[in-house]
């Protein structure tokens, strides 16, 4: 599993929106995803071997900054497992819900 860490100042549902759009015209899919506040978002992906440069080109152009560059790859690799960490830079205030009392 290739493990890619991001941070952006975009708003965090319209930067998620932005990340899954990449995912899907790199050819990859989705597997499952958790968002942590509207501070962190962890996706994890699966993407063709061949698209990873382009699928992170494609980040950085929608304002989602990589942390460090993919890696080259080589060999019979078909699709690679990504877990896409972003981190949203921003100010105003967190999600709030509603918890009733319990107990």
């Amino acid at each position: 599993m290739l493990l890619l860490e991001a941070s952006t100042q975009r708003e965090f549902h319209a930067g998620v929106s932005d990340a899954a759009d990449a995912i899907g015209k790199a050819g990859g899919w989705v597997i499952s995803h958790q968002f942590y506040s509207k501070t962190l978002a962890v996706i994890a992906c699966q993407i063709p071997a061949e698209a990873l440069s382009s699928f992170a080109e494609a980040l950085e152009v929608v304002g989602i900054k990589l942390h460090r560059s993919v890696p080259e790859t080589t060999g019979p690799i078909d699709d690679i497992a990504v877990q896409l960490s972003i981190t949203f830079v921003q100010d105003g205030p967190d999600f709030r819900r509603e918890v009733p009392a319990f107990g």
